[in-house]
């Protein structure tokens, strides 16, 4: 499979990610659902293998995901494969005292969320180690002294940040504080200043978010979702027409799904690296690498795309 070099750092990935917040089963913080139904740990660690027989090299989770439970599971899946795959996580959000959410990034808090990352994992460093919440601006040059000393003891290899706010990403470019950027990105919202700034400053890219919670995906074109309570879709899209998106189905090339076209979009950038999906099923996955070996969308279909986007948005209806 294809490999694609991730920005200025010496790692190169697959350009498909999985994403492992679906992963590691359900989770409530402050009495809100903030995760995933479980698919169970023996189906986690098969799609993960297969994945790696087809060529996957890279997948990313969290300190918060599954209250660590992602992680564990990520680390016992590739523990007979870990020097071949790029292991992406985040810190900063956690689960506190009574399943309370807790947002801090602050400089003294790194290093031990590194080091409860390497156990969970069961690995001696990680790839790629991102902010999963912003430091507040007076902490960033501090922050990346920890992560500059964590790299030359061996325990990471790059870092950044994940955000779809656009202050915290200039804030922490003006600190040489970025080598990877993880951040939302989709047919229905582009945010082309965060790719602009990636392909300024020559960040490695892990776009998220590009099934836009579903209604990229086709599945609900013809039939609503029915999301179960410890889906943290249930609540936040609950009033989403999916079927309006239907509308971009008009304009799709002759064998190729919704899903696939909004996956090839997002490849076509130039400075994308790598998808992070957010799959939990084989299938979905293949559908996803089938992508990747698609030819770029032709300018009409592009434009057509972005047209009939753009008008569905302007409507309101996100999730």
């Amino acid at each position: 499979m294809e490999r694609r070099p991730l920005g200025r750092t010496e790692i190169s990935v697959s350009p498909i990610t999985i994403g492992a917040w679906q992963l590691g089963g359900p989770l409530s913080l402050d009495g809100e659902v903030d995760g995933h139904p479980d698919p169970g740990e023996a189906n986690v660690t098969r799609m993960i293998h297969e994945l790696d027989e087809l060529g996957v090299n890279a997948i990313d989770t969290a300190e918060q995901y599954s209250a660590g439970e992602s992680e564990r599971r990520v680390g016992r899946a590739l523990a007979d494969r870990r020097e071949r795959w790029v292991i992406s996580t985040k810190f900063g959000y956690r689960v506190g005292p009574g399943l309370s959410r807790v947002d801090d990034s602050s400089p003294d808090t790194i290093l031990p969320s590194l080091e409860g990352s390497l156990r969970r994992l069961g690995t001696d460093y990680i790839d790629v180690f991102l902010y999963h919440c912003a430091p507040h601006p007076d902490e960033v040059a501090a922050g990346r002294e920890v992560l500059e000393r964590a790299r030359e003891q061996g325990m990471i290899r790059a870092y950044g940040v994940s955000t779809g706010r656009l202050p915290v990403l200039t804030s922490m470019v003006e600190h040489d504080a970025v080598e990877v950027l993880q951040f939302p990105s989709s047919l229905l919202d582009e945010r082309p200043e965060f790719w602009a700034v990636a392909r300024e400053r020559g960040l490695g890219t892990q776009v998220r978010g590009v099934m836009a919670q579903g209604r990229l995906s086709g599945k609900y074109f013809d039939r609503a979702p029915r999301f179960r309570p410890d889906d943290n879709r249930a609540e936040g899209c609950r009033d989403v027409d999916f079927a309006r998106y239907a509308a971009l189905a008009e304009h799709l090339p002759d064998g190729v799904t919704m899903a696939q076209a909004a996956i090839r979009w997002i490849l076509d950038h130039p400075g994308c690296h790598t998808i992070c999906m957010g799959a939990k099923n084989l299938d979905d996955y293949r559908a996803a690498l089938a992508a990747t070996r698609l030819p770029p969308l032709s300018d009409a279909v592009r434009e057509a795309l972005e047209h009939t986007a753009a008008e569905l948005s302007t409507r309101g209806g996100s999730c």
